[in-house]
């Protein structure tokens, strides 16, 4: 565990796994027990919460079914005391339960929503469904929604993945209740296979007649998987309304595959606008870099107050080869969108060393505040990161937002891995330590 001070982050020591004292369940190969991590106030207490997916647990008979766990936030941090289960209300196999995670209002207090995108929804196997967790730290009520059900539009068809991505905020005026934007990144758009959608399930809100419900690239194409990373908030060039950040790190540019590609999609009162979206690429629109087959652009996304005069997207782009280093793995951060500037940084902007295989770009936190300012800072992860001859150890860096700089720069970084400055845990073969923030 991580904690926020004046001087950076620093960590408790504290390691908190399924054998943990309070924590329910047992260790198991295959569980994924940090696969997906999201906090929010969930029992009311003031204290932040944490909710964590294992989608790998098995439930019963059921393998893979998934299961999330909710830690409890105390004045002295997280604890394993008096920690909860959730699973769905029928798991089955392969439902991988707790893929995703996000926090909503949707109507009082924090509510849970997990992603399961490979739930079989009657026979379309790997369609994806989202689960609703109303109250999860009390009595929770579960409202499981998919397409055509629970308000969202489309119909359930086989490996859509609904559910891949999952961002909540008031994208439509609801006076401070939340909508609903889910990625579905398998989705056929008529003849083009795996091209991706983002479905949106609207807040009753001032808005109506509601925006677009179905979000889709201007020019869809094979395997694009438009909807595998989502992010959400206030950019410079806006007028005030959140705007959305959608990754599709299959997109063919040129010729290169998977070289990837982020739209960000526009608001105002009534929702998602028609008109107006962006594309980025690396190399278009003054975005640094060049679109080369499997750099994976778009394959996390963030949209936060990084500094530079306003709002900003930062990319993971984690197949990126550094010269001669391959997959080293980059962060692209886009400023305002609006002409304030762009950037390329590395590990060796983030406090590490650029290494093959890194992956870095291939996790970002949401973007946070480590102290009391109104600058962000962001959590870049580097799940293959090989620590002391162990492949795949993982390592995290935190790039502290800066006003005139921007991310890193003046306003510095932090490098971690596990058995380094006080973290817990051993850095052990395969650990892919920084694969989930929150």
């Amino acid at each position: 565990m991580l904690y926020g001070s004046g001087g950076g982050l620093a960590s408790n020591g504290l390691v908190l796994t399924q054998d943990t004292a309070g924590v329910p369940g047992v260790s198991e190969d295959g569980d994924g027990f940090g696969s997906a991590l999201v906090a929010g106030n969930f029992n009311g207490d003031g204290f932040a919460d944490l909710a964590v997916g294992a989608p790998g647990e098995d439930v019963g008979a059921a393998e893979d079914a998934g299961a999330v766990t909710i830690l409890f936030g105390s004045a002295g941090g997280l604890v394993g005391a008096g920690a909860r289960s959730l699973t769905q209300g029928h798991p089955e196999p392969g439902d991988a339960f707790g893929f995703s995670l996000d926090t909503g209002q949707f109507e009082t207090g924090d509510a849970l929503v997990v992603g399961a995108p490979g739930e079989t929804v009657g026979a379309a196997g790997g369609a994806g469904a989202v689960s609703q967790f109303d109250d999860p730290g009390g009595t929770p009520d579960e409202q499981l929604i998919y397409q055509g059900v629970g308000g969202m539009a489309g119909t359930p068809e086989t490996d859509d993945a609904f559910g891949w991505a999952i961002v909540s905020n008031d994208f439509n005026d609801s006076d401070g209740l939340d909508s609903l934007a889910v990625g579905v990144p398998g989705e056929d758009v008529g003849a083009v296979a795996d091209a991706g959608v983002v479905n949106v399930r609207y807040a009753p809100g001032f808005g109506q007649p509601f925006g677009l419900t179905v979000l889709t690239q201007d020019r869809p194409e094979a395997g694009d998987v438009f909807g595998s990373a989502l992010g959400d908030g206030f950019l410079a060039s806006s007028d005030g309304t959140v705007d959305l950040a959608v990754g599709a790190p299959g997109e063919r540019v040129g010729t290169a595959a998977g070289a990837g590609a982020v739209s960000v999609v526009k608001t105002d009162d009534t929702g998602f606008l028609a008109t107006g979206s962006q594309l980025f690429y690396q190399g278009f629109a003054g975005v640094p870099g060049s679109a080369e087959t499997g750099d994976g652009f778009g394959a996390a996304v963030a949209v936060g107050g990084f500094g530079r005069g306003g709002g900003g997207v930062a990319v993971g782009v984690p197949g990126e080869d550094i010269g001669t280093i391959a997959d080293a793995g980059a962060l692209n951060v886009l400023y305002g969108l609006d002409g304030v500037g762009t950037e390329l940084l590395t590990q060796a902007d983030a406090a590490g060393t650029v290494e093959e295989g890194d992956a870095f770009g291939a996790a970002l936190s949401d973007p946070f505040n480590h102290e009391d300012d109104v600058l962000e800072d962001l959590g870049v992860g580097a799940p293959g990161e090989t620590v002391g001859g162990r492949a795949a150890a993982g390592a995290g860096s935190v790039l502290f937002g800066d006003a005139a700089d921007g991310l890193g720069g003046g306003g510095g970084s932090q490098f971690f891995f596990q058995g380094v400055a006080g973290l817990g845990g051993a850095a052990e073969t395969g650990d892919v330590f920084g694969a989930a923030f929150g």
